[in-house]
């Protein structure tokens, strides 16, 4: 039987600001999935004592929930984000009680079929819902053995990780040539990131909004690269490549890539 969801929509539309469950271990919405309808979801709290009651027996399993808040102007951003992220499902929780949205209902998904392909933006949905999975299982702080289907959730992750194209920030060299011109002639460098150690390792990202938190001086250009390309544009001395490093910032060392492309026969 269908819901008639109005009156929610039309009370979220209405709300001065709403508080979003981010996971700390991925700088990401944090997200679950419902038992029953298998449908994964993002939780919002009206008040900080509802988001309290609800994180603490995540922090007694040492999963580090914290609240975003987000302004009314905001919201249409936000709702739309989360499409690049897999997520189909909101879940609003007040004083009066819980209640559930398709996020389909809320917003429209973006429709980028009629662009040229090539114009088209990368998107990698299932490998961002697998990887805010994975890492919010695999970063807490407690023996492998007793962490919830970690091996299932890296299988799924790791599945992901060789069938999907990256976006690849590069900055084209100063000269008179046109910024194509630049491309075919590779007249580019690409950025590297350093750790405490002075370690090198490369940026790579899953879609253009976590490029976007990347380059907020807008300098950078994009290319698209396979899995199996990666290795092609590794720069001397770098470690591998950390895979959006503002989100659940995974890195990805260089015998990874060559062990999961034998995993894979890829």
């Amino acid at each position: 039987m269908t819901v008639d969801k109005t009156f929610l929509i039309r009370s979220i539309q209405k709300k001065k600001e709403m508080i979003v469950v981010f996971c700390a271990y991925t700088n990401m919405p944090f997200v679950t999935c419902d038992p029953e309808t298998f449908n994964d979801q993002v939780w919002i709290f009206d008040n900080e004592k509802l988001l309290q009651d609800f994180a603490k027996p995540y922090t007694d399993k040492k999963i580090l929930l914290k609240g975003l808040k987000y302004p009314n102007k905001n919201f249409l951003g936000f709702f739309s984000m989360l499409y690049s992220i897999g997520v189909n499902e909101l879940v609003f929780v007040s004083e009066s009680g819980r209640e559930t949205i398709e996020l389909e209902d809320l917003v429209r998904r973006p429709d980028y079929s009629k662009l040229p392909k090539e114009q088209q933006p990368i998107q990698n949905e299932q490998l961002q819902l697998t990887g805010i999975y994975f890492m919010q299982e695999a970063s807490r702080p407690i023996p492998n053995e007793e962490k919830e289907n970690l091996k299932e959730l890296e299988e799924e992750f790791a599945a992901n990780l060789v069938k999907s194209r990256y976006i690849v920030p590069i900055e084209l060299l100063d000269g008179p040539e046109s910024d194509n011109e630049k491309l075919k002639n590779r007249k580019y460098k690409l950025p590297i990131l350093k750790n405490k150690n002075e370690e090198i390792m490369q940026p790579i990202f899953t879609d253009p909004m976590e490029l976007a938190k990347f380059n907020k001086d807008n300098k950078f250009k994009a290319l698209a690269i396979p899995f199996t390309d990666l290795s092609k544009i590794l720069v001397k001395d770098s470690k591998g490549f950390m895979l959006n490093p503002g989100g659940f910032h995974i890195a990805l060392p260089r015998q990874l890539l060559e062990g999961l492309k034998k995993r894979f026969d890829v």
